[in-house]
């Protein structure tokens, strides 16, 4: 029977919720279920792009039959290259003005900051528009990829899940991962290479917990879309093999070529952004039509080199062929970087992670074909290292990129040399440039989502933003008696002594308001008293009278300085001060920082540290716990 008030049912679905929330057998289903949610929203994204490519191309790949239209608009001729864009952008901009809007950021940089700054939440509905937007854009010719949009909607459906259960702020992040994961592990049909992009590009996190949680996912997903689209591998390819290991000396140049080109394709993305955000300003367009008006410029893109239509998959595998020359390959290196950064910079949607593999097999190839002109499989070889090589230089996930080649070619034969090579452009990548071509995005919003800073207690927060007001004022003017009784009052062994501002101000200023009176100093209740035992004539009878400290703090110094003062000085407190405009060197309060503050500080942490350990149980742990609960008993 069930406690009085309480139904049976009541208290197993209270059980059930609890498991969901807190146990790592709830938590496994929940990836297993938003795994296949997110699996299923990368099918239904996968068969939208194919639609709108075969309404507006006549075919779902219009890179692999090239020539006219054989779609709606056959009737332009070639200028349909230009059409489909404009049509595109024309409804791209309109959407994701009314529908996409979200606070986060979109694609793999909205979820990077959602799962490591916030609570992992990620708004369905704009990462539906997303998703939408970019099937529009990938079918009408823009030159980018899935794995954005799909990775913002598997980490949106983890949010619907964590939304209805309330689960633990930890337990959302990793859910949100792990939707990520499992729509890039369907999207590309690579299940641990999602997963190891979650870990390594995502949560930055290894930890056991979190590697089942996102493997869990990739897997749901990815059995999924094998019974919904197939199991082929992404590229298909025969084996490959580097002929000795004196071939290497030429993967290491290669490795360093392809870091350098992967940064610079993440530089050209965010400066062909700004210089069309720019001309965009300068003609007063409005937000919604600039993609409409944009798909203009990449229709003329188009025109010149038909090659770059969409996410480019044709070209990819003829150049991996050996179907071109040399001189071809390096020109469509080009033209898809500055495709893909031309779409991007009018507003479109999509992501950078399947135009990074076709930069890099194009630039790849290009180099197997210069240096093996005789050996046709040079291209082959030498192209699946470049994806690798460009991919990891500008995410620098040399994981990932590792594995996420091998996983779509096959080719286990090229497992070291492609481990080099990976190794390298991240090196040279860390070397050129501080971001990725996802954390770029957000340092541009404000959030260096790598500085080593934002793991300490108190981060990049300046004295402004920690302080707080003093908890009284004494007047320059106030008497030893009242300065004691304020002291006293407060509770404190030391306060900020004040002077009205010359033409104005308030000299007696309520306690507790830092009212940006003149700071002269500090007094301790020491001094104060000291100043009341003396009897002889020359005593002080006013707080300005006395000997003040002139230790203070700016409100734009850093916390590091605000600590290294509070140790320094060996004070409970110190005030925070700014120059008083219009004065000769006068400095007014503006607040106060105690070494308390930084005590609750350190006490948040921890206790959000405690909550996150308590939901690591296990079935010994609690089983344990319950033994010494019946002994105490």
């Amino acid at each position: 029977m069930g406690a009085p008030g309480r139904p049976v049912g009541g208290r197993l679905r209270a059980r059930a919720l609890n498991l969901l929330r807190y146990h790592r057998t709830g938590l496994f289903i929940l990836a297993v279920l938003t795994g296949l949610t997110a699996g299923a929203g990368a099918v239904v994204f996968r068969v939208g792009i194919d639609l709108w490519t075969r309404v507006l191309t006549g075919t779902t790949d219009y890179t692999r039959a090239l020539g006219a239209s054989t779609g709606v608009l056959s009737a332009l001729g070639p200028w349909f290259l230009v059409a489909a864009p404009v049509i595109s952008g024309l409804l791209v901009g309109p959407l994701m003005q009314r529908l996409g809007a979200t606070s986060t950021g979109h694609g793999v940089s909205g979820v990077i900051w959602s799962a490591r700054r916030s609570d992992g939440t990620m708004a369905p509905g704009s990462a539906a528009a997303g998703v939408l937007a970019a099937a529009l854009t990938i079918g009408g010719g823009g030159s980018v990829g899935p794995e954005g949009p799909i990775a913002e909607l598997g980490a949106s459906t983890a949010t619907v899940f964590g939304r209805r259960l309330g689960l633990p702020r930890r337990s959302a992040r990793l859910l949100a991962a792990a939707g990520a994961a499992a729509g890039i592990a369907a999207a590309f049909n690579t299940p641990l290479a999602g997963a190891f992009f979650a870990l390594e590009v995502i949560l930055m996190d290894f930890t056991v917990d979190a590697f089942a949680f996102v493997v869990l996912a990739c897997v749901a997903s990815t059995v999924l879309s094998h019974h919904l689209l197939g199991t082929t591998l992404s590229l298909s390819l025969p084996a490959l093999d580097l002929h000795g290991d004196a071939q290497l000396v030429w993967v290491a140049l290669l490795g360093l070529v392809g870091g350098a080109v992967g940064v610079g394709f993440s530089r050209s993305r965010y400066l062909v952004g700004d210089l069309l955000g720019a001309v965009g300003d300068r003609l007063r367009l409005p937000a919604w039509l600039r993609p409409g008006v944009g798909g203009v410029l990449v229709g003329a893109l188009l025109l010149a080199v038909p090659e770059v239509y969409g996410e480019s998959s044709a070209v990819l595998d003829r150049a991996l062929d050996g179907g071109y020359s040399t001189a071809v390959l390096l020109g469509l290196t080009a033209a898809k970087l500055l495709a893909t950064s031309v779409t991007l910079g009018v507003g479109m949607a999509g992501g950078v992670f399947a135009p990074s593999l076709c930069i890099g097999a194009t630039l790849g190839a290009a180099f197997g074909t210069a240096l093996a002109p005789d050996r046709p499989e040079a291209a082959a070889v030498f192209g699946v290292i470049g994806m690798g090589a460009v991919f990891s230089g500008a995410a620098r996930a040399p994981i990932t990129g590792t594995v996420l080649i091998i996983e779509m070619t096959g080719q286990y034969g090229l497992l070291l040399p492609l481990m080099l090579a990976v190794a390298l452009a991240t090196t040279m990548s860390r070397f050129l440039t501080r971001t990725t071509i996802y954390t770029e995005e957000l340092r541009r919003r404000g959030d260096d989502i790598e500085d080593p800073l934002h793991t300490t207690l108190i981060g990049r927060a300046n004295a402004r933003s920690i302080m707080h007001q003093p908890p009284a004022l004494l007047p320059v003017t106030a008497s030893l008696v009242e300065a004691a009784d304020v002291l006293r009052a407060a509770g404190v062994p030391r306060l900020p002594v004040v002077a009205p501002v010359v033409g104005g101000g308030r000299p007696n200023a309520p306690a507790g308001a830092a009212s940006g009176a003149v700071w002269r100093g500090c007094v301790s209740a020491v001094a104060v008293a000291e100043a009341r035992s003396r009897a002889d004539r020359e005593a002080p009878r006013q707080v300005g009278e006395l000997p003040l400290d002139r230790v203070r703090v700016s409100g734009d110094d850093d916390a590091g300085h605000v600590l290294e003062t509070l140790i320094e000085s060996h004070l409970e407190a110190v005030p925070v001060t700014e120059p008083l405009p219009g004065s000769d060197g006068e400095l007014r309060l503006i607040g106060w920082v105690s070494q308390e503050d930084m005590v609750r500080r350190l006490y948040r942490q921890q206790r959000r540290a405690l909550e996150a350990a308590e939901q690591r149980t296990s079935f010994g742990s609690r089983t344990q716990a319950w033994l010494r609960r019946r002994r105490a008993r």
